[in-house]
């Protein structure tokens, strides 16, 4: 892999593990079949579900919900949906939630101004449905992931059906970034090291969220699996320095597609179940070996999680 340096990989394993915060408890406030239906592909995949919803969250309806500030506390999120339940029966409950200093997040088919106008509830607050690709508008998971801020990869681990809306924000925000240094850095190769630094932070996040241990043997083996196109991609990437004229703007298109690309190749070699590369692995465990004895004491410990 091209400007891939064993202390970078210690460094974004570091990053990775520091994301990892306390996963918010989410409240799902509804009625009806739409109630019963979101708790469930919510804890879809959790391995602490019990009668398919998943210990994260609490279940319950409008009038069932505590207003005294100290009990709504106890909740990081509160999500309300729209259907069956009308605005004024919500509005105690994000009022409730808005003075515990809690987010609100609002499941609201469209147009939801009406609805969401007469409850409390703010436009970039809302989602129009649950599931599916991010499209022109937030999904529900992508909502939930921003209002658990610093929580997010933690609440995946709790929530997998929030992995896929994770992965793609993680590789988004890389990719931009890439597209970004792309574009400003002039000086031929020097864009690729944080350009590269920014791929092993995305792939190592995505493994993550997938419930990897990151050891350092373990880390090297991803990236070495993963990343098996890296030198291929800064070749052609750095011919580009040697394009006349708006080069600048082709490298900044080239950093994030490339970077999309690895993430999605991330992605299916987690979703294919991260198998281990047996003849690799004992091959990159005696590289690991070499490289631990050479390593100063704190870099030590972080290879030797």
């Amino acid at each position: 892999m091209s400007s891939i340096s064993v202390s970078k990989i210690i460094k974004a394993i570091t990053e990775v593990r520091g994301d990892d915060g306390k996963a918010p408890r989410l409240c799902v406030v509804g009625a009806g079949p739409e109630l019963g239906r979101v708790a469930a592909e919510l804890s879809a995949g959790a391995a602490d579900a019990h009668g398919g919803v998943s210990d994260a969250l609490d279940v319950l309806a409008p009038a069932d919900f505590p207003l005294e500030k100290s009990l709504v506390e106890r909740w990081g999120v509160v999500l309300v949906l729209a259907d069956g339940v009308p605005a004024a029966a919500m509005k105690p409950v994000v009022a409730a939630a808005r003075d515990a200093g809690r987010r609100v997040v609002a499941l609201v088919p469209p147009p939801h101004g009406p609805w969401a106008d007469a409850a409390g509830v703010f436009d970039d607050e809302v989602a129009h449905r649950l599931g599916g690709e991010p499209g022109s508008s937030p999904t529900l998971e992508n909502r939930i992931l921003h209002a658990a801020a610093g929580g997010e990869l933690a609440l995946v681990l709790r929530l997998p059906a929030l992995r896929p809306a994770y992965c793609g924000r993680v590789v988004l925000a890389n990719a931009t970034q890439n597209a970004v240094i792309g574009a400003v850095v002039f000086l031929p190769g020097a864009d690729m090291p944080a350009m590269t630094a920014n791929q092993v932070r995305m792939v190592l996040k995505i493994a993550a969220a997938y419930g990897e241990e990151l050891g350092l043997d373990r880390a090297l083996e991803i990236l070495s699996v993963v990343g098996t196109a890296f030198v291929f991609r800064a070749l052609a990437r750095q011919a580009l320095d040697f394009v006349p004229g708006f080069g600048w703007a082709l490298k900044g298109a080239f950093g994030f597609s490339a970077t999309v690309a690895l993430g999605e190749a991330a992605i299916a070699y987690f979703e294919a179940g991260a198998p281990l590369q047996l003849q690799r692995m004992q091959r990159i465990s005696k590289q690991v070996e070499r490289i631990r004895s050479r390593l100063p004491g704190p870099l030590r410990r972080v290879a030797d999680w």
